[in-house]
């Protein structure tokens, strides 16, 4: 089994990682335009320009399966190039939209592709398609999801888990939702937060509406209620407020140093994370509820963890060849199969990451 991750940033190396640990022991190749820092042991490195065609298809040669890591900026374009070459693809790079516009592509080519196959998005578009395909629709569905400091840091109660500009985009972002069967975009300030308790670990959070439900609104038309929200320790929200309130967070010359500084302030290594998804829906009397919490272990964040194993996982479900159907398909595709989403729930339990699922009590 040959499987090659193209990108060597982090998250590339997370998933590289995971994927040299199995039982299957599969040969895995990071392929990337410059050599990464360091390489996972047992991983190999080949030197491509994922931009150029011809080193795609030359990287599709020997593989089962590939993955693509790479920043948004790019993503389409490399994802268009792997497509043509004809191979089984899973996307986790996270374009500005899900580039399902590639599909007619890769059913001329014959490639498998399954997009935004992070967490969540990713897993948690999995759980909603896998409850919509048993109950056979859905009234409502709600996502909530947040990759927080293990403790508040004092003033800014957070810390910079990703890129510090897009960290300050999920705030002024158009949050997509849908409410009363009428799809809404509202800018997540301008929407009261919500308190949510966790009672099993974190205690009380707060929530606010936020732009993660991407290809469920499109795949789902039919359910009247859709939303995610991304947790966060209470205090922080009040901190963005004042700052949006200020017009400190869409103004770019402002933004930008600003993002920079609390990265430098508030960095992932000096506050290890602790990522918490809860995913609910329903339809009628029939409800089901999903819960995972996970934190940083071993040098890898929380967020890296859930997002690349995640992406391992499907990657795996492709180079097995358990999911063969040509085309470019959004993550809940996949919890329109009972045991795919078995698998890999399976999967990321092996490794440590645990998902606990609960009929709703009504």
């Amino acid at each position: 089994m040959h499987i090659v991750v193209v990108g060597g940033g982090m998250q590339g190396r997370v998933i590289a990682k995971n994927l040299l640990e199995r039982a299957e022991k599969p040969h895995v190749v990071i392929a990337d335009i410059h050599h990464p820092d360091s390489l996972p042991a047992g991983a190999h490195f080949i030197k491509a320009d994922i931009l150029d065609l011809a080193a795609a298809k030359m990287l599709a040669e020997k593989a089962d399966a590939f993955v693509l890591a790479v920043p948004s900026s790019i993503a389409h374009q490399a994802l268009s190039n792997l497509i043509d070459a004809g191979k089984p693809v899973v996307d986790v790079s996270f374009t500005p939209n899900p580039p399902l516009d590639l599909d007619a592509r890769a059913k001329h080519s014959g490639a498998v592709c399954l997009v935004d196959c992070g967490i969540a998005p990713g897993l948690s578009h999995i759980l909603v398609g896998a409850a919509h395909a048993e109950f056979g629709g859905l009234d409502k569905a709600t996502i909530w999801v947040g990759g927080m400091p293990q403790k508040p840091a004092p003033g800014f109660h957070h810390a910079i888990y990703f890129n510090p500009h897009d960290l300050i985009a999920e705030y002024v972002r158009p949050a997509r939702a849908r409410k009363a069967g009428k799809d809404i975009a509202p800018a997540p300030m301008d929407v009261p937060f919500e308190d949510f308790t966790d009672s099993d670990d974190l205690g009380k959070l707060q929530a606010f509406l936020s732009d993660g439900l991407r290809s469920l609104l499109d795949s789902y038309p039919d359910v009247p209620e859709m939303a995610e929200l991304t947790l966060r320790w209470p205090g922080h929200l009040d901190a963005m407020k004042s700052l949006h309130q200020m017009g400190l967070l869409e103004d770019e010359n402002v933004a930008r140093p600003l993002a920079e500084r609390l990265n430098f302030n508030f960095s992932a290594d000096m506050y290890p994370d602790v990522l918490l998804m809860v995913v609910e829906a329903s339809k009628g009397k029939q409800s089901k509820r999903w819960r995972l919490i996970d934190r940083r272990h071993n040098e890898e964040s929380a967020m890296s963890r859930t997002t690349g194993y995640t992406t391992a996982a499907v990657a795996m479900v492709l180079a097995r060849g358990e999911f063969t159907e040509a085309g470019v398909f959004p993550p809940e595709k996949l919890g329109q199969n009972p045991k795919l989403v078995a698998t890999i729930l399976a999967d990321l339990a092996d490794h440590g990451v645990l998902t606990s699922e609960a009929a709703l009590a009504h």
